[in-house]
C-alpha cells in the first residue's frame, strides 16, 4: 500500500476484522483458505496466476518488524524525516507527532495479513478470525495476481517523489483487491458458499481507536486507497487503469476527470524557481515532493471520515476549496534548526485559486500565503524577513 507521503507500499491489508482470543490460525488453515479462494479469484479478475504464491502464518511481531523494514526500504530516512518536517510546518500533522509510530501502531490495529510484493509471498497473522481469512486472502491474493502482471514495485519505485501519483497508484491498487473481495462475498452469498459463521466475522465489530485518533491527513492517506478506489474503479476497467494508472488524488476523487475522455484532466508539473538567493547562505534543499487535491484538502477543511462512518458513503472528501486543482510542489529548506516549507499551487482557473487562499488559515503563526490569477504560493516556517521575498518567486509569472 502506498498512500501519499507516508504510506509507501507496506503492502498490509488495512482491513478492519476484529481480532479476538480465538484458538490461532495454523499454517494448513491459510493454506487451505487460499487455495479456496484461487479459483474464482482467477475468474473475477480474468487473469491467471503465473506462479503459486506461497501462504505462511506469522505473529504481530514480525508483521510490524516486517512493516517497519518495508517502510524504511522503500522510502529513503531522508525522506520521511523531511515530510514529516514539512507536514507539520504546514499544520497538517502535530508538530510532537510520531509519523512512523503511529502508522505501525495503526496498521497493527487494523491488519489481517499482507501480500508481498518484495518476497512475493502472502502473510496472514495468527490471531485473525479463522472464519474471515477467505476475505482476507480473495483481497490480498488480488495485489498478488496483478503484481504478477502489473510489477506494483517497480511501479511504486518511479513515483518516489510525487506523492501524490502515490496516492493515485494506491488507489488503483487497493480498489481493485477491494472490488475482487466484494465481488467473490456477493457471488458466495448468492451460491449459498459463504456460511453465517464467515458471513458475521467479515461483518464483527470494528476495533479502530487508533485510526480515528490519527491526525487526519494520515487517515485521509491511508484509508482513501480503499474507499475511493473502489468508487473510482466503479466507472471503469480495472485492467484499462493499468495500462495508463491514474496519475492524481484528483483523477481519483473525480472519477470523470480520468475516464470521461473529453474532461480528462492531468496535473500540471510546477516547479519552484531556486530560491537560493532569497534565502542566502548557509541554506539547503531538504526534501521535496506533491501534496495533490487530497492532502490540500486537509489544509482547507475538507471533511476527513472516521472508520465507523465509512459504511454510509456521506463524506465528500474534498470540498470547494480544494477542488479545481491543477497542480503542486513543496520544498523543504533548512539552515541548522531552522525549516521553511515552500509551497507552489496552480488551479485551473483563478476563481479556483481565489477559493483555495480564501480558506486557508489566515491568523496562523509562521505561515503565509500570496495570490497572482493562478497561482497561490505558501510559505510555512521561521522565513523572517525572506517572507516576502519568497511568496513572490512562489507566484512568479
Amino acid at each position: 500500500m502506498r498512500a501519499g507521503v507516508f504510506f509507501p507500499a507496506l503492502g498490509l491489508a488495512a482491513l478492519v476484522l476484529a481480532q479476538d482470543p480465538k484458538p490461532q490460525l495454523t499454517q494448513a488453515e491459510a493454506e487451505a483458505a487460499v487455495n479456496a479462494i484461487v479459483p474464482e479469484l482467477q475468474s473475477i479478475r480474468g487473469l491467471n496466476f503465473k506462479t503459486k504464491v506461497p501462504v505462511t502464518v506469522i505473529d504481530d511481531r514480525r508483521a510490524r518488524e516486517y512493516a517497519l523494514a518495508r517502510f524504511r526500504t522503500m522510502t529513503p530516512e531522508a525522506k520521511i524525516r523531511a515530510d514529516q518536517t514539512a507536514y507539520a510546518l504546514l499544520g497538517l500533522v502535530p508538530a510532537d507527532v510520531d509519523v512512523l509510530k503511529t502508522l505501525l501502531d495503526v496498521l497493527e490495529e487494523q491488519a489481517g495479513g499482507f501480500y508481498d510484493p518484495g518476497t512475493k509471498s502472502f502473510y496472514l497473522l495468527d490471531d485473525m478470525p479463522k472464519e474471515a481469512t477467505t476475505l482476507l486472502a480473495a483481497h490480498e491474493m488480488t495485489h498478488a495476481l496483478e503484481d504478477q502482471r502489473y510489477d506494483i514495485d517497480g511501479r511504486i519505485a518511479k513515483l518516489i517523489d510525487d506523492d501524490d501519483a502515490s496516492f493515485a497508484l494506491s488507489a488503483l491498487i487497493e480498489g481493485s483487491a477491494t472490488k475482487a473481495a466484494a465481488t467473490y462475498v456477493a457471488n458466495g452469498i448468492a451460491a449459498g458458499t459463504l456460511n453465517q459463521d464467515q458471513l458475521g466475522a467479515m461483518g464483527a465489530g470494528v476495533e479502530s481507536e487508533r485510526l480515528d485518533a490519527m491526525p487526519a491527513v494520515m487517515r485521509r492517506q491511508l484509508l482513501g486507497p480503499y474507499v475511493l478506489g473502489l468508487t473510482f474503479l466503479a466507472r471503469g476497467d480495472v485492467d484499462a487503469a493499468w495500462a495508463h494508472p491514474p496519475r492524481s488524488s484528483e483523477q481519483i476523487l473525480h472519477p470523470d476527470k480520468y475516464w470521461n475522455p473529453k474532461l480528462r484532466d492531468e496535473p500540471k508539473p510546477v516547479s519552484i524557481p531556486d530560491p537560493s538567493r532569497q534565502f542566502g547562505d548557509g541554506w539547503t534543499r531538504a526534501g521535496s515532493g506533491v501534496l495533490g487535491e487530497l492532502t490540500l484538502g486537509s489544509l482547507v477543511g475538507a471533511a476527513t471520515p472516521k472508520a465507523s462512518e465509512l459504511a454510509s458513503g456521506s463524506t465528500a472528501w474534498t470540498n470547494a476549496a480544494a477542488s479545481g486543482w491543477g497542480g503542486d510542489r513543496f520544498e523543504l529548506w533548512t539552515s541548522g534548526d531552522a525549516s521553511v516549507v515552500l509551497l507552489a499551487t496552480v488551479w485551473d482557473t483563478a476563481k479556483d485559486a481565489a477559493e483555495f487562499a480564501a480558506a486557508l488559515p489566515a491568523e496562523r503563526a509562521e505561515f503565509a500565503f500570496k495570490r497572482a490569477g493562478t497561482k497561490v504560493g505558501i510559505v510555512a516556517g521561521l522565513a523572517s524577513e525572506r517572507r516576502d521575498a519568497l511568496l513572490a518567486l512562489l507566484v512568479k509569472p
